[in-house]
């Protein structure tokens, strides 16, 4: 009886023992299968993306945003945004970007950086998890852990400093994949402190209602909450309804291809020639 109960307790530890902890490679790779598969969601080509956006200020005020983004999968570039309520349209094809606005070209230099990173800073929350295959994006690691009571895979991702349009967003996020379906359940992004009393909350992503775009999951609701510099939920909240279509490749130069004629694109600074040495006066 006392060997028999021993096999018992040893059956029931083993059957406890809590699983391997994937590697960030696998855990990617599983949770990418676990929406469709990388190569499905990259065979969707022109991804169409319309959002609108209800913003609940810290004070309670409230304001709607609509934005229209479109890229070639896996994204981010090439890619396109356009805000009507600002009369902003702007893409990447890939050589650098443009943007027009209120119909007349936008000759600033640091244009063909910021779109890059404009486009980043919206889809990358929005197509997690194969956002986490894009150039930059680096999962540092991966641990075992609980959202309320339910296990999850907590990945330490971190992406480079020049990643999303400002700097008052983190570089190094915490994603939460579901320990058993695979799937992203929230993501986040820290408070941060520039200093010189420049801060910005963090950002809490969680998302509902999916929705298969040709056996591809996404997400019709994704929730924006704020954070304090503990980690503490603000009022400040903002929820984006989100609609997609698949646009034909076909699209795809009349999307993404800078529209600004070359007369009157930015032009970087002539190059000054040096300046000669002085001459010493012959004493």
């Amino acid at each position: 009886m006392i060997l028999g109960f021993g096999l018992v307790v040893a059956a029931l530890a083993v059957a406890q023992e809590p699983p391997a902890i994937p590697t960030s490679e696998e855990v990617v790779r599983r949770a990418c299968d676990a929406a469709g598969g990388l190569k499905a969601f990259t065979d969707l080509g022109i991804v169409g993306l319309a959002t609108r956006s209800e913003e609940v200020s810290q004070e309670g005020s409230i304001t709607t945003t609509l934005q229209n983004n479109y890229f070639l999968a896996p994204g981010p570039i090439p890619g396109r945004y356009e805000n009507p309520d600002k009369k902003v349209v702007a893409g990447d094809d890939g050589s650098g970007g443009w943007a027009v606005i209120n119909e007349k070209p936008d000759t600033r230099l640091s244009t063909a950086r910021i779109v890059k990173r404009q486009l980043t800073t919206s889809l990358f929350p929005t197509l997690l998890p194969f956002s986490l295959t894009w150039d930059g994006v680096e999962v540092q690691e991966v641990k075992a852990a609980q959202l309320k009571g339910h296990p999850v895979w907590q990945l330490t991702v971190s992406v480079p400093r020049m990643f999303f349009s400002t700097p008052q967003i983190a570089t190094t996020w915490t994603i939460l994949i579901d320990s058993t379906s695979f799937a992203v359940v929230r993501a986040e992004s820290p408070f941060t402190d520039l200093g010189k009393g420049v801060t910005a909350d963090g950002m809490r992503f969680t998302w509902r209602e999916p929705v298969e775009v040709k056996d591809v999951t996404f997400y019709k609701e994704q929730k924006l909450t704020g954070l304090d510099e503990a980690g503490v939920e603000k009022t400040h909240s903002r929820v984006d309804r989100l609609q997609y279509h698949v646009i034909p490749i076909s699209e795809a130069k009349k999307l993404f291809a800078n529209p600004i004629p070359l007369e009157l694109r930015p032009k970087p600074p002539a190059m000054q020639p040096p300046h000669p040495p002085a001459t010493q006066p012959n004493g």
